[in-house]
């Protein structure tokens, strides 16, 4: 008995310093419950063991795995009253610079503000990068230019909507209170952000928990609909006050392509990219080749390059309007970059697969082919070929003159507002 005790005492010391004093508390409660048992104490020892041994991967609060039954019943929270101001509040992993997850979630934070909702955040600890309510609430202010409240994984009693944003965050949501109505903002299919494993099947688990998903393009809502997620879509769109050339303005085109490298993003496709960009330099030496994304000091490049690293966000206008074409790879949801290139009058060499076409569709201006150096190679060469390439430039930059994220935002607030208080728009 006493060696239990002296266990547990270490286990709750490292749990705090590890994850806060939040989860120590959560962790106590379930074994007193009962809920999880000695399993609570193994989950605490493999936690600090984990850690001990080197950096922990991105996984869930392990304590908020072992709760997860998916028996259970699924809660039926009460609905609100039409025309309500409701309190939203998005869970999502700790708060870098200018992410693409982050920068998307606070385009309709944002947008919810502006209809008059109360919205908040909450961090859910991650492993990845332990982050304080009033450290995320700087960051978001910072780079994305939102201003909310950071509120606590333990202060979610009141909100009428409860918000995951991505695979861990769900356990955190799950086990948030079923007086919320609880959905899923998905952006990806994050299962394949990792080989087949235990984070992959965890992962997949997360579109069986019973939340209403919200997808980022109609493929995602096809693919969480797989394990029987009831989902709805919003379209993607570009910010054209920041993408698209200025009004009247004539679009000059330098003898450049550019390349979005993200080596350390599997999604990204880097050595496919890299390996399509040697066969391009070697037909088109007189291209200048312009790689952004990542810094990648210590790369072997083995074309004449500019390497630009990451770049702020008037810098990436620039580049695409320089640009002839632009080489942007998506192996599982589609990016941000297709649409955002296109309205800037730059070609996107895209690869081939429904992840891509079902969400944006044939559209001027996006060159499809396959997913192999000398097939996106060639889509790069057919761009820098046209002999009208700068009138070309102009008309696709018009064509997609009506995709801003409008429609998407409002698509969203009303899925919402609909399944809160049971009156559909």
């Amino acid at each position: 008995m006493l060696n239990t005790v002296r266990r547990l005492s270490r286990a709750s010391v490292r749990t705090v310093r590890q994850e806060g004093v939040g989860s120590l508390v959560r962790k106590a409660t379930m074994l007193v419950r009962g809920r999880v048992g000695d399993t609570a104490v193994a989950a605490v020892s493999l936690v600090s063991h984990r850690h001990e041994l080197g950096k922990l991967p991105l996984m869930p609060q392990l304590a908020d795995v072992l709760t997860v039954d998916l028996d259970k019943p699924a809660a039926t929270p009460s609905l609100r009253e039409p025309g309500a101001r409701l309190s939203i509040v998005w869970v999502t992993p700790p708060v870098g610079a200018r992410g693409g997850g982050h920068t998307t979630i606070s385009r309709f934070a944002k947008y919810f503000q502006a209809q008059g909702h109360d919205v908040s955040f909450a961090v859910y600890e991650n492993n990845t990068m332990p982050q304080t309510s009033d450290a995320a609430r700087a960051m978001l202010k910072k780079s994305y230019g939102l201003d909310v409240d950071v509120v606590g994984m333990d202060e979610l009693g009141g909100a009428d909507v409860i918000i995951a944003t991505s695979w861990e965050t769900a356990y955190g949501v799950y086990n948030a209170p079923d007086t919320a109505h609880k959905f899923y903002f998905v952006q990806d299919f994050e299962p394949s952000f990792f080989g087949v494993g235990s984070r992959y099947k965890l992962a997949e688990a997360t579109y069986r928990f019973g939340f209403y998903g919200i997808t980022a393009g109609k493929w995602l809502t096809q693919r969480v609909a797989e394990y029987g997620m009831e989902a709805d879509w919003f379209d993607f769109g570009a910010d054209l006050d920041v993408y698209a050339p200025p009004s009247g303005a004539v679009v000059t085109k330098k003898k450049q392509i550019a390349f979005y490298a993200r080596p350390s993003t599997e999604r990204r496709g880097f050595e496919l990219g890299m390996l399509a960009l040697e066969v391009f330099a070697n037909r088109h030496p007189e291209y200048e080749i312009v790689i952004f994304g990542s810094d990648l000091v210590g790369w072997h490049v083995p074309f004449p390059h500019t390497n630009l690293g990451l770049v702020e966000e008037h810098q990436l206008a620039e580049i695409y309007h320089e640009s002839v074409a632009c080489l942007v790879l998506s192996l599982t949801n589609v990016s941000l970059l297709p649409l955002e290139l296109v309205a800037a009058g730059c070609v996107a060499v895209v690869n081939e697969g429904e992840n891509n076409t079902m969400v944006l569709g044939h559209v001027d201006g996006i060159e499809y082919t396959d997913a192999l150096p000398t097939s996106l190679a060639a889509g790069l060469s057919r761009a820098v070929e046209r002999a009208d390439a700068e009138s070309w430039a102009a008309h696709i930059a018009a064509s997609v003159g009506d995709r801003s994220w409008q429609q998407g935002v409002e698509k969203v607030e009303k899925i919402i507002v609909g399944r809160v208080t049971g009156v559909a728009a």
